[in-house]
Order: C-alpha cells, then structure tokens, then sequence
C-alpha cells in the first residue's frame, strides 16, 4: 500500500509541476498576444488623434492665409462639412484686441511663437479655442474634440471597452472611454505626447488584464493533457516493473527449483549407492545359497534380512538428502555482500503480495549499511522463501491487520535477520520437523523450500531456526557470518 500512494503522490507532484508549467508558459504567452494588441491599438488611436489635430493646424494656416473679408465666421458649411468637429470660426483684426482676455493673451503668445495656441480649454467637454496670429487679422476656431474622432476607425470602443482612455492637458482631462472597472493580475498602460505643436495634449491609455481573460480553458486542457500523460507513464513504467518483478521471480523459482533437483540428485546418488550395492550383494548371496542342494536355508535367511535393513536404510534417504548440498562448493561462491542491498530487492518483488493481502511490512534496519558473506542468489531465495511463508500463513489466517516485521542484528562476527509475522504460528509438534524435506502442513507445498533454505544458509557458514513468538505469530531466524569494517 505505501508502494502504491508513494507512486500516486509522485504522480500528482509531476502532474502538478508540469501543470503550473505549462500554466505559466501559457499564460505568458497569451499576456505577451494581449499586450501587443493593447500597443498596436493604442499606437492607432495615437495616429489617429494626432492627425486630426494637425488637421487643425491646417485650418487655421487656411484661413489666415485666405482673410475672409468677415468679422466673425460662426459657421462655414464647407469647413462644417469637411471638418464636422469645427464648431465655431472667430475673426478679428490685428490692432483690435479679442474680447476675451484669454483670447488676447493667446494671440500675444501666438504673435511671440509664430504658431497656434490653446486658450479657453474646457477638455471634460471636450471642446477648446485654437488661436492663431496673423495679419491684418487673426483667426480662433471652436473645436469639439467628439467629432474630431473618427470612431468608425477608432480602435477601442467607446462603450464597453476593457480600455480605459483619457486625453490629458495640464491639470484637465477627457475621459474618450471609461474601461471597465474590475480587478486583476496584470496592467497594461502606454502614455503618449501628441505631436502637434500647437495642441500639447497627452493620450494615456491603460487596460486592467482580469482573472477571466487569462487562458483558463488552454490552461485546462493542458493540465488535462498532463494528466493523460503521467498516467500512462506511472502505467508504462509500473508495467515494466511487473514484467522486470515477474522475471526475477521466475529465476528465483528456476534457481529453486534447480537447487531442489540438484540436493535431490546428489542425495540419491550418495545415499541409495550403498545400500543399493549391499542389497545387491546380499541377493545374489540368497541366490547362491538356495542353489545349493540341499539349499543352505540359514545363512539365505540372514542375507534377505540384511537386505531388508538396507532397504530400509534406503527409504530414510529423504531425511538426510539436504546435507549433500554442503558438498556442492557453495561456500566457495561467497563474498562480502550488502544484507540491506539483497533484503531490500526481496522485498521489491514480493509488494505486490503484500498490498493484495492487505499486510503491512515493517522493517527494523540498523543505521548503517550491514555486510555479510554470502552468496547473492542463495541468500535472496533464502529471504523470498521466509517472506514467501509469512505471506502465505497469513493469508490462510484471514487476519483482520496482518503484519510482517523483518529486523536486522548485528553482532560479535555475525548478523542476524528475523522475519516474524503475527500469524496463528508453528504447531509445536511440527517445530522440529520444519527443515526437514518434503514435510510440509500446505496442501499445495513441496516441503523443500525451508529444508533447501536451511541447507542454503549452512552452506554460507551460517544457519537457520525457526520458533514462535510468546505474543503470538512465527520467527524465524537467519544467521550469517558478518564481514568487519577493518578488513572491508
């Protein structure tokens, strides 16, 4: 089970990290999209506006060069026409100061300047006198800067538009579009100076990027995409591990079961050759005897009841044939090997028992890493069968919390390693039989995997012992010879 939410919360981090990476990338990018149109379109009403304030500039460059024999021009239909944001066209002659005292001084600023000057600016209205000097008379306009926009050109609209507009001079300003007034994460703003000499006013314009412009449904998909994607890789790669646990578990069988037929070969071949020769002997002497005339009847019947007790020695080979292993040069196959290393990969292969059981494993390791001599492949069936057992004793009991605790310890030259469940435990009766070959209380058991175990661990030099524990449960025991640091 921990095997399996480890896996999960692995996951969901690599999900989640990909996810807020790929949210930022897209994200940014739909920003960078948005931003640039806020700069494309606010460059166009920069355009725009400065070009109908030059149109401006030209009227009044028209009139003082054409004088118009009039005193006051309120309206000229061909200007209203062309020009539909000139309200009102003023004349007065030079030596004849204008009425208005703002007026007057813009014509003395023009006369200084050479050029046209604001005065009478009333920019919430939206409306200001552009006045120009010349002789023999001086020219004002009424401009009405609504009609100077040409909003079917204009890139923002003017109700409803997620920009906000403002025309700017001095302390006044005109609101062009409102924007929309919300919250959010992001502000783009541009401020420009237009470029008419004559009309100095400031285009700002600003735009606040809300939580519901942001790519949500991109983001989603993304995240969904992620998903599909670390899932099939948790599957791949948990597929690869069952396959790579399923072939390991195959040769540790293999290795069994060959280890099996090679203690079984070797223990009848070493065994059954001598009582196999004596009854031999002892038949043929009975053939002799009977043969003889008269027959020799005694010493026949001593030669068959010789060869009854080698039969009989015979049919007791099956105790002693795990001893032959010692014989097979095990021993000369072991080297100093990590007992964490070889405890660990044991444990690996049998996780998918031990979460399908239901049983949790609890493990006991000293703080350093534990080197003993061994042989890797022995000592590995040595512990898959001792956890193999547990599982499946456990599994018989039906226990509502199974557990299993493995623990590690060291001492003077040798280690330790106890396997100990809390399973109904070994029948007293059979406790010194469970080495023995082919005994076995499963109906689906050989009873060679603890015998081959124990004859595995002897012939790494150490042993193996099994007994119950007072609170309840089987223990058993495998001692190896430790390999000191010094000479490590």
């Amino acid at each position: 089970m921990r095997s399996r939410h480890r896996t999960f919360l692995y996951g969901f981090l690599i999900w989640l990290g990909l996810s807020l990476a790929g949210a930022t990338v897209l994200t940014r990018a739909e920003l960078s999209r948005q931003q640039e149109a806020f700069t494309v379109q606010s460059n166009i009403a920069y355009r725009l506006l400065g070009q109908r304030l030059a149109q401006h500039d030209a009227i009044l460059q028209m009139l003082a060069l054409l004088q118009p024999p009039v005193q006051r021009i309120e309206r000229l239909g061909a200007l209203e026409a062309m020009f539909p944001q000139v309200m009102a066209i003023y004349r007065e002659e030079s030596d004849i100061a204008w009425a208005n005292p703002q007026w007057q001084q813009a014509q003395l600023q023009s006369l200084k300047t050479e050029r046209a000057v604001l005065t009478d600016v009333r920019l919430a209205q939206g409306r200001y006198v552009l006045l120009a000097a010349a002789h023999p008379a001086s020219f004002a306009v009424l401009l009405d800067l609504n009609a100077a926009i040409a909003w079917d050109e204009w890139p923002f609209r003017r109700n409803g538009s997620p920009v906000r507009v403002v025309l700017e001079w001095q302390d006044q300003q005109w609101v062009i579009s409102p924007g929309l007034d919300h919250a959010g994460p992001v502000v783009f703003q541009s401020g420009k100076t237009l470029a008419s000499p004559s009309q100095r006013f400031q285009l700002h314009t600003r735009r606040v990027v809300s939580y519901a412009d942001l790519p949500w449904g991109q983001v989603a998909l993304f995240a969904l995409a992620s998903a599909l994607l670390v899932a099939l890789i948790i599957y791949v790669r948990k597929q690869r591990e069952q396959t790579l646990r399923a072939q390991e578990l195959l040769r540790i069988g293999q290795v069994g079961r060959l280890n099996s037929l090679g203690e079984m070969a070797a223990g009848l071949a070493h065994e059954l050759n001598q009582p196999l020769t004596s009854v031999l002997a002892n038949t043929q002497a009975s053939l002799r005897l009977l043969q003889e005339d008269p027959p020799d009847l005694e010493p026949a019947r001593e030669a068959m009841a010789h060869s009854v007790e080698q039969i009989r020695r015979a049919a007791s080979v099956l105790t002693r044939l795990r001893h032959s292993l010692r014989e097979s040069g095990l021993a000369d196959q072991c080297y100093p090997l990590s007992l964490t290393q070889v405890l660990e990969e044991s444990v690996h292969l049998l996780m998918p028992e031990l979460e399908r059981h239901g049983i949790t494993l609890e493990k006991r390791l000293p703080p350093h890493d534990v080197d003993v001599v061994g042989e890797p492949v022995a000592l590995g069936q040595i512990i898959h069968n001792l956890l193999n057992n547990a599982v499946s004793a456990l599994g018989a009991a039906q226990i509502s919390h199974p557990r299993i605790w493995i623990e590690v310890l060291p001492r003077q030259g040798r280690v330790v390693l106890t396997v100990r469940d809390n399973g109904p435990g070994i029948d007293p009766q059979h406790l010194d039989r469970v080495f023995e070959p082919f005994f076995t209380t499963r109906s689906d058991g050989l009873g060679l995997g603890l015998s081959l175990s124990e004859s595995l661990a002897q012939a790494m030099g150490g042993g193996l012992t099994a007994f119950n524990d007072p609170m309840g449960g089987a223990v058993f025991a495998l001692e190896l010879q430790r390999v000191d640091e010094e000479s490590s």
